[in-house]
């Protein structure tokens, strides 16, 4: 509700002999303020208790979690930091990996864990490329599988039969502007 508005309400709630005052319409502007400001106080405290949302409270999941806080990242690498450490407390399992491993990049994640052969594959099938926090995501696992097993990473990159089937001509597809890096990751969608 914008101030104005709060403001209006409160004057309009007086008798009517105060809705004319412009002392008392002050007042009720002044005390509106607090109000806003209030309520914005209350909302960004609310949005501290949920990691998806969190921002200056960051600092206090990663604290109770054990994880170095590195205020120069952005928000959603860290939140996606303590998304895995939280998802990877408890018994190691192909669950627990594709937890915490989708909470790293926001895309989906398949996890083959092979017994016999002492191997653990995690193959990005939702995104396209090298997740930018990989090294964070490589930490998290590490951690969290048995220091017997092997690990294998795969990752997703543009095949020139996606190319194709995109029915892209040349000028349409110089006309996107994209760098081989760019392309690597691109998708018609």
């Amino acid at each position: 509700m914008s101030n104005s508005e709060r403001t209006q309400r409160m004057v309009d709630s007086a008798p009517e002999y105060y809705q004319y005052s412009a002392i008392y319409t002050a007042i009720q502007a002044a005390q509106a303020d607090e109000y806003d400001s209030q309520e914005a106080k209350n909302a960004d405290l609310q949005a501290q208790f949920y990691i998806p949302t969190a921002t200056w409270g960051l600092k206090y999941y990663e604290e109770g979690l054990g994880i170095a806080t590195i205020e120069s990242d952005p928000y959603d690498i860290r939140r996606s930091r303590v998304l895995a450490k939280w998802r990877g407390i408890g018994n190691f399992s192909a669950e627990m990996i594709k937890s915490v491993a989708e909470a790293f990049t926001n895309g989906e994640v398949d996890v083959a864990v092979d017994i016999p052969a002492q191997e653990v594959t995690i193959t990005f099938i939702g995104t396209y490329g090298v997740p930018p926090n990989i090294n964070d995501l490589k930490a998290m696992v590490d951690n969290i599988i048995h220091a017997h097993l092997g690990l294998t990473w795969v990752f997703r990159y543009l095949l020139w039969s996606e190319l194709d089937a995109a029915t892209l001509t040349w000028a349409a597809f110089n006309a996107l502007g994209l760098t081989w890096a760019e392309l690597k990751v691109w998708h018609s969608a």
